[in-house]
């Protein structure tokens, strides 16, 4: 009998970070400050202006939706290879391992680069008052 194991049970769960991953960006008309909003970038190079904020969140925009993209890929193989397969509980750790990885480590790797983004617009920004204001 077709059961639930492991690997599928952490690949459906898996599934709405999918769509969390993607749901940030669906307005990319601009037209809405999303910085008092829950979904984004919080941190204080993001918050400290909405040129910053912007400018990280247009550069994530990309590198999440290959994330997202990935993370369906790895998620659908395991998906598959465990309803067609008996997979070994040490296959099922490195698959459960892997989806977790990829998710985690290519959000922090992500947002490690977009706050460096907002960084530099804070600082070009700040760069543009000190020689304005002399």
């Amino acid at each position: 009998m077709w059961g639930m194991g492991p690997v599928l049970v952490t690949s459906l769960t898996m599934l709405p970070s999918l769509a969390l991953l993607l749901i940030a960006f669906h307005d990319e008309s601009g037209t809405v400050d999303t910085r008092n909003r829950l979904s984004g970038l919080r941190t204080r190079e993001t918050l400290a202006s909405p040129e910053a904020w912007n400018a990280a969140h247009t550069w994530m925009r990309r590198p999440l939706r290959r994330l997202a993209g990935a993370l369906a890929v790895v998620i659908g193989a395991a998906v598959i290879s465990d309803t067609a397969f008996t997979l070994p509980e040490a296959l099922e750790f490195a698959i459960i391992g892997a989806q977790l990885t990829i998710l985690i480590g290519g959000l922090l790797l992500i947002c490690r680069r977009a706050n460096r983004v907002a960084t530099q617009v804070n600082r070009q920004a700040s760069s543009k008052t000190d020689t304005s204001g002399t």
